[in-house]
């Protein structure tokens, strides 16, 4: 399966929030206590970037979204959160 410009954009910069948000919450104990936990954090990241990339497609200038791609992207920066925290 070959994956398009907009499909590893989207994976890419939700991986790369993962670690922007484990690097912060890492330097920033208190943070790992609020409400919602850092490793949802990367749900909004994702939310931003699909609403956008969405709109993309439906001017079909780009590829939609699928939710396998989602799941890889919002999985994997949930569990890079957790583990930059947990091997702090």
């Amino acid at each position: 399966m070959i994956l398009s410009r907009s499909r590893l954009l989207y994976i890419g910069t939700v991986l790369v929030s993962g670690i922007v948000l484990g690097y912060f919450a890492r330097l920033n104990p208190a943070w790992q206590q609020m409400a919602v936990p850092p490793a949802a954090w990367p749900f909004a990241v994702s939310l931003i970037l699909d609403l956008a990339i969405g709109q993309l497609a439906a001017q079909g200038k780009a590829k939609p979204l699928t939710m396998g791609d989602r799941f890889v992207a919002v999985l994997g920066a949930g569990l890079i959160v957790t583990l930059m925290i947990a091997l702090d």
